[in-house]
């Protein structure tokens, strides 16, 4: 099938951004969806200004959502903690509700969205795409939104050995959950951190990142990740006292590539987005406002008749130093250097709230096109 407009490949934050956009700039994208219906996703659920913005820009009303404000950060290891106000207003959603917001809001805008389908394969030569019942595509450019997962022959590097995501939703007990409110707490412990928030409907999510040594080390078992964890730090072991679990199973994604950027170069009409595009470490809470802004910049480029490479070029000139500090913070947060970062945060709370201000997206790449 031929089509006059990209074909999206992906329903999240990037994809619908994307689709939003391009509809409001007079083409009909087509967006395919793997997932019938909404679903949780390993993701923090964090929304920074930026991303607030964005999102409002696109139509979606995040009142309607029913957020949870977030006004603190608080850094704990061990025994100890840190906190500060965060430079910036904020607000935390599951992505279910969120990513569903938006997909709606693309259809809305005249994107025509198939759900419950996968994308089998995109040959970049010729720029074909396989979607399986749906039948082949024949796209002018595929926008590659697939989130943290790879298509087959189109696997970002730097997956082998990379950290493990792990995530859970909880209702906390009362007492828990009104000393959680308005906080994002980042706890960190040997091989990894965790961070914890409220979101909507009264519910808190923590998600987890470790090591694939910790990981190893607790035999590959939530349960016993958790057990490990408590053991060493009374915060978590006191937040987590007589919470229930949401989740049957926690979600999980392995060889999290932490720090990649793809780079200023590109196969003729195929577009990255998101995760696919630029993968930055989950404690800065910016995955969501990168994922909706790389969308919005890909669609307004190629509104623009500009190229893929083009794209990518504009992207990764905006991203790097955004990227490069918030990997080094998070090797940090990883590794030995934890109880540094809490006598830092306990001594000069303002480092906490620059290191919050310096891993944000760039003005310019909030403004771009009609957002």
């Amino acid at each position: 099938m031929e089509l006059s407009a990209p074909l999206i490949v992906g329903g999240g934050p990037a994809g619908s951004a994307a689709a939003i956009q391009l509809a409001r700039g007079g083409c009909r994208p087509t967006l395919i969806e793997r997932q019938p219906g909404p679903i949780d996703k390993v993701c923090g659920d964090f929304l920074s200004a930026e991303a607030i913005t964005i999102i409002t820009a696109l139509g979606v009303d995040l009142a309607a959502l029913d957020p949870a404000p977030i006004r603190a950060l608080r850094l704990v290891h061990g025994g100890g903690e840190a906190e500060t106000r965060l430079p910036f207003p904020a607000m935390a959603v599951s992505r279910r509700m969120l990513d569903e917001a938006l997909l709606t809001r693309a259809a809305a805008e005249g994107a025509v969205v198939h759900r419950g389908h996968a994308v089998r394969r995109v040959e970049v030569d010729g720029l074909r795409v396989d979607a399986g019942a749906l039948g082949t595509f024949k796209p002018p450019a595929v926008f590659l939104a697939t989130g943290k997962h790879d298509l087959r022959g189109l696997a970002r590097p730097g997956r082998t050995g990379g950290p493990i995501g792990l995530k859970n939703y909880f209702v906390l007990a009362p007492a828990q959950h009104a000393a959680l409110a308005g906080h994002v707490e980042l706890v960190m412990f040997p091989g990894g951190y965790a961070g914890l928030q409220p979101v909507e409907a009264g519910r808190a999510t923590l998600c987890l990142i470790v090591s694939a040594r910790r990981w190893e080390q607790v035999g590959q078992r939530w349960e016993s990740l958790l057990d490990a964890l408590t053991a060493r730090s009374p915060h978590l072991a006191g937040r987590l006292a007589g919470a229930m679990p949401l989740l049957e199973r926690p979600l999980a994604v392995a060889g999290l590539p932490y720090g990649y950027l793809h780079p200023p170069t590109a196969p003729t009409g195929l577009y990255r987005l998101g995760d696919q595009a630029s993968v930055i470490p989950s404690l800065t809470g910016d995955g969501v406002s990168i994922a909706l802004a790389s969308g919005a910049l890909a669609a307004e480029t190629w509104l623009k008749a500009g190229d893929a490479a083009l794209y990518h070029r504009r992207l990764y000139d905006r991203l790097r130093g955004q990227m490069r500090l918030a990997v080094l913070i998070h090797r940090a947060a990883l590794g030995s250097a934890q109880p540094l970062l809490l006598v830092a945060g306990r001594a000069a709370p303002a480092l906490m709230r620059l290191a919050a201000t310096r891993t944000r997206l760039r003005q310019e790449m909030i403004t771009i096109g009609a957002i």
